[in-house]
C-alpha cells in the first residue's frame, strides 16, 4: 500500500534534518547536538525492539512531547542533571520544531460561568469510584441507571478536550461530580452533566491513574481525592475545592512511577509502584537493576507511610561488569502496575506483579502476591511464570549489554487481580496476563492455581493488558496482539466461565480502516473493560467503542471515537485509539477517554440516552 502524500512529505523533511546544528550555535545556548550525542544516541541511532529511530522521533513527536518524556516521562532519567534550557534545546534539535505557545486554559469553561452551581459532594449508590468500581475490583456496576437495551440510544453529550496529546486514567464519577486527570498534568472536577468545570489542579507531573475519593471519618465532613503520579508521588485534594492537602514521596528510585490508580479501605490508602527502569536500562551505560516493585499502605488523612511491602524480597546486590564497562545489580523488578484488591473479609490484600530484570531471579515476579492489609507481611505468593526476565532491547539481532539471560517474554500481570463471588457463593481470584492466559486461583487454598485457559498469543505490547469485568458468572476479557513496529495487530473480546475456566465465546473485532488512516492502525483490544447486568463494554486501538450482550457476545451498539469533536472547554477534543483506563457507566451516563501514546487523542467523551 503507498504511504499518503502528506506522510512521504513528512519523511523527507525529516531526512533533511541533520543530526546537529549546521550554524554555529548562539553563544551561551545549549548545545543540541552534543546533548543528543551524549544522552541519547546510543539507543535512537541504533534503535532495536520498541526504541524508535531518530527519524521516527522527528516525524511523529512534538518537542512539547520530547519535554515531557525527558521531564516527567519514561526518558527522565536519561535527562538527570540537564536543566530546563537543555532540555529545551535537545526537544527543538531531535524535532526540529519550536515548542507551541501556551496550551488553553485550563479552566476554561467554568460552572459559575454558566450560570452552575456545585452541587452537594457525596457518594451514592450509583457512583463509580476509583479503578474497579469496589474493593473487589469486578468492573461490574449492577445499578448504572441504564440497560441493555437502552445501548442502541446511546449518542454523545458532550466532549471535554485535555491540554496534552494523550488521555491517561479513567474518571470517575460522584453524583453529579466527574473526577479526572487525563494526561496535562493536572486533576479536573467537572459537572457530569455539562462538562463545565468545577476547579482544577495542577498536579507538577503527568498522572496516569484514576482518582479515589471518600469522605475521611473525623474531619468535619471534608471529602478528599487521592491519586498518584509519574514522579512515584501520592496526592491527597480537597475534593470540593481542588486544595492540596498533602503530597507524599513513596519510592526514592529515579525511575519509580505510580500507574496503580489507589483503594481507600478503613482509613487507609494502599497503591502500588512500578517504574520505567526496564526501558532506561537499554543504554549499556545505565546501572541496571535496582528497583524493586512495591505495595505502600498510606494513612489517608496524614499521608504518612504505614508499611512498604516490596515484592523481589532480597535487595539488589553488585553482580557483573557488562561489556560497557558498567557495574550490574540484581535482583530487580517485580513492578505492580494496578489498582490493588481488597479482601475485606480474610484481611488481605492482593496484587499482581511484572516481571524482572535482571539475570538473578525471584519467586514474585509474574505472580499474584497476599498482603496482610494491617502489617504488608506476604501471606502467599502464586507464581505463573519463574523465569520471566526482561528489559528494552534484548529482542534483536544485536542485544544491549544490560540484556537478562535467559531473556523472557515480559508476560507482566498489568491488570488488577479480581477477587470474583460466584453464584454458589464460592470466590475465585482471577487475573489476565501478557501471556495471553487468564487464570483463576483459590483465595481459600493460598492462591492455587484452579484452571487456566489461554485467549491469545502472548506478547510484550498485548496478550490481555489492563483488565477483565466479571459478573458472578463470567469474566470479559479484552485481548490483543497488537505489534508495536508495525502498529498494527487483531484484537478481541472473549467470555469465560468463572467456575471452570472454560471458554465461553469470543468476537474477533473486525478489521476496519481506522480515522487517520490504514498506517499504524490496530484492532487489538487491551483497554480495561466494564460489564453491567447484560452487556459488556470494552473499547479498541482503532478507536471503536462497542457494547457487547454478556451471554452471546452479540454486539449491541458501537461508535467510533477516533473524530474530532467540538469541546465544551473551547477548540476540538479530537479522539483515537482506546488504551489503558475503561469505560465508566454512572447514573444513566458512559464516560470514556479516547486517545493514547500510541494514537494521538486528548478526549473525554460523555453519553446518555438520547443525548438527553
Amino acid at each position: 500500500m503507498k504511504q499518503p502524500i502528506a506522510t512521504l512529505l513528512l519523511w523527507a523533511a525529516a531526512l533533511q534534518v541533520p543530526a546537529g546544528p549546521t550554524a554555529p550555535p548562539v553563544e551561551g545556548a545549549p548545545d543540541a547536538a552534543a546533548l543528543y550525542a551524549e544522552r541519547c544516541a546510543a539507543c535512537h541511532d541504533h534503535p532495536r525492539d520498541r526504541i524508535p529511530p531518530r527519524i521516527s522521533l522527528a516525524v511523529y513527536r512534538t518537542p512539547e512531547e520530547i519535554i515531557d518524556a525527558l521531564t516527567t516521562g519514561i526518558m527522565r532519567q536519561q535527562a538527570a542533571g540537564l536543566s530546563t534550557r537543555e532540555i529545551r534545546a535537545l526537544a527543538v534539535g531531535i524535532t526540529g520544531k519550536e515548542p507551541a505557545a501556551a496550551g488553553p486554559d485550563p479552566d476554561a469553561n467554568r460552572c459559575r460561568a454558566t450560570g452552575s452551581t456545585a452541587p452537594p459532594l457525596s457518594t451514592q449508590p450509583g457512583d463509580w469510584n476509583g479503578w474497579g468500581h469496589d474493593l473487589a475490583n469486578t468492573r461490574f456496576h449492577g445499578s448504572p441507571g441504564l440497560t441493555a437495551r437502552d445501548l442502541p440510544r446511546l449518542k454523545l453529550k458532550w466532549a471535554f478536550a485535555y491540554p496534552s496529546r494523550a488521555a491517561f486514567g479513567q474518571p470517575t464519577v460522584l453524583g453529579d461530580w466527574l473526577f479526572t486527570a487525563g494526561a496535562g498534568r493536572r486533576v479536573y472536577a467537572l459537572d457530569a452533566r455539562t462538562g463545565c468545570t468545577h476547579w482544577s489542579h495542577a498536579t507538577g507531573s503527568v498522572v496516569r491513574t484514576a482518582v479515589v475519593v471518600t469522605r475521611l471519618p473525623g474531619e468535619g465532613g471534608r471529602v478528599a481525592a487521592w491519586f498518584g503520579d509519574d514522579k512515584a508521588r501520592v496526592h491527597a485534594i480537597d475534593a470540593s475545592t481542588g486544595d492540596a492537602l498533602w503530597t507524599v514521596q513513596v519510592d526514592e528510585h529515579p525511575g519509580a512511577r505510580v500507574l496503580s490508580t489507589p483503594a481507600y479501605h478503613d482509613g487507609r490508602i494502599y497503591l502500588g509502584v512500578s517504574s520505567n527502569e526496564e526501558v532506561a536500562a537499554a543504554d549499556p551505560k545505565y546501572e541496571c537493576c535496582t528497583f524493586r516493585g512495591s505495595v505502600v499502605a498510606l494513612d489517608a488523612r496524614s499521608g504518612r507511610i504505614l508499611w512498604k511491602s516490596y515484592t523481589v524480597r532480597e535487595a539488589p546486590q553488585p553482580t557483573r561488569i557488562n561489556t560497557a564497562g558498567t557495574q550490574m545489580y540484581g535482583p530487580a523488578g517485580g513492578a505492580v502496575f494496578s489498582s490493588p484488591t481488597i479482601d475485606v473479609q480474610r484481611g488481605l490484600l492482593y496484587a499482581g506483579t511484572g516481571d524482572g530484570y535482571t539475570s538473578e531471579g525471584s519467586d514474585s515476579t509474574d505472580a499474584v502476591i497476599a498482603l496482610d492489609l494491617a502489617t504488608g507481611e506476604r501471606r502467599w505468593t502464586s507464581q505463573v511464570r519463574a523465569h520471566d526476565s526482561w528489559i528494552l532491547g534484548c529482542e534483536s539481532a544485536t542485544p544491549g549489554a544490560n540484556c537478562p539471560s535467559p531473556l523472557g517474554e515480559d508476560y507482566d500481570f498489568a491488570s488488577s487481580p479480581i477477587l470474583a463471588t460466584l453464584r454458589n457463593g464460592r470466590q475465585r481470584i482471577v487475573a489476565g496476563a501478557k501471556s495471553g492466559i487468564l487464570y483463576g486461583f483459590d483465595p481459600e487454598e493460598r492462591g492455587h492455581l484452579i484452571w487456566q485457559v489461554p485467549l491469545v498469543a502472548g506478547s510484550s505490547h498485548g496478550g490481555i493488558l489492563w483488565g477483565p469485568a466479571v459478573d458472578g458468572k463470567r469474566a470479559y476479557v479484552a485481548t490483543s496482539r497488537y505489534d508495536y513496529g508495525t502498529g498494527r495487530g487483531p484484537g478481541g473480546l472473549s467470555a469465560v466461565d468463572l467456575a471452570t475456566g472454560r471458554l465461553l465465546w469470543t468476537h474477533p473485532a473486525p478489521v476496519l480502516d481506522c480515522a487517520w488512516s490504514r498506517d499504524r492502525c490496530s484492532q487489538g483490544q487491551i483497554a480495561a473493560v466494564t460489564a453491567i447486568p447484560g452487556a459488556v463494554f470494552s473499547g479498541a486501538l482503532d478507536g471503536r467503542l462497542r457494547a457487547y450482550a454478556g451471554r452471546t457476545g452479540k454486539v449491541l451498539w458501537q461508535f467510533d471515537t477516533a473524530q474530532d469533536f467540538p469541546a465544551v472547554n473551547g477548540g476540538t477534543a479530537r479522539g483515537g485509539g482506546m488504551d489503558f483506563g475503561g469505560q465508566i457507566i454512572a447514573h444513566g451516563m458512559l464516560f470514556v477517554h479516547s486517545g493514547s501514546t500510541r494514537t494521538r487523542g486528548n478526549a473525554l467523551l460523555a453519553f446518555s440516552i438520547d443525548g438527553k
